[in-house]
C-alpha cells in the first residue's frame, strides 16, 4: 500500500507542475518545493499555484511515535505508524500571506496496540487468560480511508527565494479496528469474543490536531 501511495503521490506532482503557471509570478514560482516537520508525519512538500489567490501543496509525511495506553486493566505499548500523502488546496484571501486550506490525506497509517503481559494473567476483554495462552494481542486501527484535513496558515520569507511556511489544522479521520492474538487460545469461542469486546473498544473516528512547520525554496 505505501509503494502505491508513493507512485500516486509522484504521478500527481508531475500532473501539477504541467498546469498553467499563476497570474500573479511575484507570489510563486511555477513550483516550489521544501521540506517540513509535522505531527502527523515529516516529508516534502510541492506546491504550484492555479490562479492569483489559489494554489495546490502536495505533501508527505513518514513517523513513527511510541507511548503507553491500557485496555481494560491491562497496558499496552501504542505506536502510531504515519506513512501518508496529502492533496491540500490554499485559498489566499486577496492574495495575501494567510491562507484557508483544505483538502485530503491518504495512505496506510495505523494506530498498534501491543499487550504487556505483567504477570502469567492477562485480561482481555471481560475475560481472564493464560498469558502464554493468548499469545501476542494486538489491537489495531487502521486509517486506509481517506481523511478530510481543514487548517490554516502563513509564511514569511527568510532570505531571496526562502521561506518559512507555519500550518495548523484538525485531520477527521475514520479508521478500522480489529484484535488478534498469536496463542493458542485463538481457538476459544470465550476467548475470541473477548478479542471482538476488546476490538470494539479502539477509537476509530478520531480528530487529530495537526502542527507543521516547514522551509519552502521559491525560484
Amino acid at each position: 500500500m505505501s509503494r502505491v501511495a508513493g507512485l500516486l503521490g509522484a504521478a500527481l506532482a508531475v500532473g501539477i507542475t504541467a498546469l498553467p503557471a499563476a497570474a500573479r509570478a511575484d507570489l510563486f514560482s511555477s513550483l516550489s518545493y521544501g521540506v517540513h516537520a509535522s505531527t502527523i508525519g515529516d516529508g516534502i512538500t510541492l506546491e504550484k499555484p492555479l490562479l492569483y489567490d489559489f494554489s495546490v501543496r502536495v505533501t508527505t509525511g513518514a513517523l513513527s511515535v511510541t507511548n503507553q495506553s491500557s485496555y481494560d486493566g491491562t497496558p499496552y505499548t501504542t505506536t502510531t505508524r504515519y506513512n501518508n500523502f496529502g492533496v491540500i488546496g490554499d485559498f489566499r484571501p486577496y492574495g495575501g500571506r494567510y491562507r484557508i486550506s483544505g483538502g485530503l490525506v491518504f495512505g496506510n497509517d495505523r494506530i498498534d496496540n501491543v499487550a504487556r503481559a505483567q504477570s502469567a494473567l492477562i485480561q482481555v476483554g471481560n475475560g481472564v487468560y493464560s498469558s502464554a495462552g493468548a499469545g501476542q494481542v494486538l489491537a489495531r486501527v487502521s486509517f486506509n480511508r481517506p481523511s478530510i484535513y481543514a487548517g490554516v496558515g502563513t509564511g514569511t520569507g527568510i532570505v531571496k527565494g526562502l521561506a518559512l511556511d507555519i500550518d495548523g489544522g484538525v485531520l477527521v479521520r475514520n479508521g478500522v479496528s480489529n484484535a488478534t492474538a498469536g496463542g493458542p487460545l485463538n481457538a476459544n469461542p470465550a476467548f475470541q469474543a473477548d478479542l471482538n469486546r476488546l476490538q470494539g473498544e479502539l477509537r476509530t473516528h478520531i480528530v487529530v490536531p495537526v502542527v507543521s512547520i516547514g522551509l519552502i525554496y521559491r525560484p
